[in-house]
């Protein structure tokens, strides 16, 4: 059984990591206002009186939706996960090369049965109102988020306790054996229990975590404008020192990609992460701008409503599937910026199964599947979210095929928090959800057990309500597996069933496309956390 120990070397004082991708969900709450400090408010107006100065130390990211909340417990969701990213720590965190590596933990070691986590902490780690990080802190956040069974909550399902030893150790016990625990510590964010608390109220500071900030990372939350900007600035006792970084960050909400592109060419934005396609190339003849392309773990996706619905029907979600014209989505609406999805699993992923059936664009294999169930006049719902391109054209696009073959679908956009309430009912849940999974980790398990494990119908991301016993048997016995060979025939077994029952269209494997302005250094997509910045890695010039 797993049995590793894993050290820090003498820690520098300047660290570095990459940071991520496009498109997500969740559109902002109606929060409080929260006003910032005069000088930040300042850096934020851009070349001003006064303000020049302080615009060229602030780095502006522009974003196509606000976050539903700060709360980290919901940074299973890019658009918190990348607001929490430069406020709090981690125990651990993925490097550049996508391996495991320390951050607040310097030291973690697994018990023989795979039940128990050993952790050794900094001792030099201070939270943004000066209070030590211990701990303690440790062990309430994440009692905190075995408590709230949401957000994050999916990646710790085996969390049984902790118990700490003294301010530096602790040990993290589980209920059963359970290999991806270490990838899932890189989503939790430590928060400072003796703040939050406080605050907890009846819904353990959910309510208070909206708008405010209780981390230890390099930057302190110091503003919030609902649907307009996040301000940001240096920590000045961050753990971590600074070399280089912005002295203060900003996240503008541009929902429009037009107003992306003309504010990054005004200078009013360093980076944006939701240019449309048709203008990279634009973007890519001008010295003044750099084009990052990267590779993802991101698949788009249509799930299938499993229970009560026409397409309950096997033969119908094949004809939607064979019906699709997957070439054309990769060249006219990624412009080339991808590949063609094969399964359920990215192939950028560890155990990708390249064997898994995947269907191909085929009118008269879909019309012979519609004839031989006797299908006709079959009208459906889709559901994809707003403000996204690739959704918005795949969704027009796959609108207009299933037309051709007498398959009449209604388009509905709607936000990402519309999308994971109508997700707690059967009833409510449409025929079709077009959606993207952006993974957590690398992990394999990531996707085929978030995504398609029972547990999560009605309670999680499996968006149609698919439900296999056999898949959730093979999942869940990898879980316990140490041997990565053993894992992975498991795993592959997995996209087997999976493909074999047809639950999603498998639309696109999108890369993650960023423009940056010149002058803007260290910026690098992390798979690992897509569709954010990691504004601690970027040097402002």
């Amino acid at each position: 059984m797993l049995h590793t120990t894993v050290t820090a070397g003498e820690p520098s004082r300047t660290r570095w990591f990459p940071g991520p991708l496009r498109t997500r969900g969740r559109a902002g709450l109606r929060l409080t206002a929260v006003l910032a400090a005069g000088a930040l408010a300042a850096a934020a107006c851009g070349g001003s009186a006064g303000g020049t100065s302080a615009r060229t130390q602030t780095l502006i990211i522009a974003e196509n939706e606000p976050p539903a909340t700060f709360d980290p417990v919901q940074a299973d969701n890019s658009t918190v996960d990348e607001v929490a990213r430069p406020a709090y720590d981690t125990l651990v965190r993925y490097d550049a090369n996508n391996k495991i590596v320390p951050s607040v933990a310097t030291e973690w070691k697994v018990s023989g049965d795979g039940r128990s986590i050993d952790v050794t902490l900094r001792g030099d780690v201070t939270f943004h109102d000066g209070a030590k990080l211990t701990a303690a802190d440790v062990r309430y956040s994440l009692d905190r988020i075995k408590k709230l069974k949401v957000g994050v909550a999916s990646l710790l399902t085996p969390y049984e306790s902790t118990t700490v030893t003294d301010d530096t150790h602790l040990t993290i016990k589980l209920a059963r054996p359970y290999a991806p625990m270490i990838p899932a510590l890189t989503r939790v964010y430590v928060l400072n229990a003796k703040l939050v608390g406080a605050h907890e109220g009846d819904d353990q500071g959910q309510k208070w975590l909206a708008t405010a900030d209780a981390g230890s990372g390099p930057y302190r939350l110091t503003g919030y404008t609902a649907n307009q900007e996040a301000k940001y600035t240096q920590y000045a006792k961050y753990w971590g020192g600074f070399s280089g970084q912005a002295k203060n960050v900003v996240f503008r909400y541009l929902p429009q990609a037009a107003t992306q592109k003309s504010s990054l060419l005004a200078g009013d934005i360093d980076i944006a992460m939701d240019i449309d396609p048709n203008d990279w190339k634009s973007f890519e003849g001008n010295g003044g701008y750099k084009v990052d392309k990267a590779d993802t773990n991101v698949q788009l996706y249509v799930f299938f409503k499993m229970k009560d619905s026409p397409v309950s029907s096997r033969p119908l979600r094949e004809a939607i599937a064979s019906a699709y014209q997957y070439d054309q989505h990769i060249g006219s609406i990624l412009k080339g910026a991808g590949k063609k999805a094969v399964g359920v699993l990215p192939s950028t992923m560890a155990c990708f199964d390249s064997s898994a059936p995947q269907p191909a664009y085929d009118v008269a294999k879909a019309q012979a599947a519609l004839k031989s169930a006797g299908l006709s006049g079959v009208s459906l719902t889709m559901t994809y979210l707003k403000a996204t391109a690739e959704m918005e054209q795949a969704a027009t696009l796959l609108q207009s095929d299933l037309a051709k073959v007498g398959i009449k679908l209604k388009l509905e956009a709607i936000t990402y928090p519309e999308h994971v309430e109508r997700l707690k009912s059967n009833k409510t849940t449409p025929d079709l959800a077009m959606i993207y999974a952006f993974p957590p980790n690398p992990d394999p398990d990531s996707v085929l057990y978030q995504l398609f494990d029972s547990k999560f119908i009605n309670n999680g991301q499996n968006t149609g309500g698919y439900d296999n016993p056999k898949v959730d048997s093979l999942v869940e016995k990898a879980q316990a597996l140490t041997d990565e060979n053993e894992r992975c025939g498991l795993y592959k077994q997995a996209q087997q069933l999976i493909a074999a029952d047809v639950p999603s269209v498998n639309m696109s494997n999108p890369q993650t496309v960023t423009v940056l302005r010149k002058g803007v250094e260290g910026y690098a997509y992390q798979a690992s956390h897509h569709q954010t910045v990691d504004v601690y890695g970027v040097k402002v010039g």
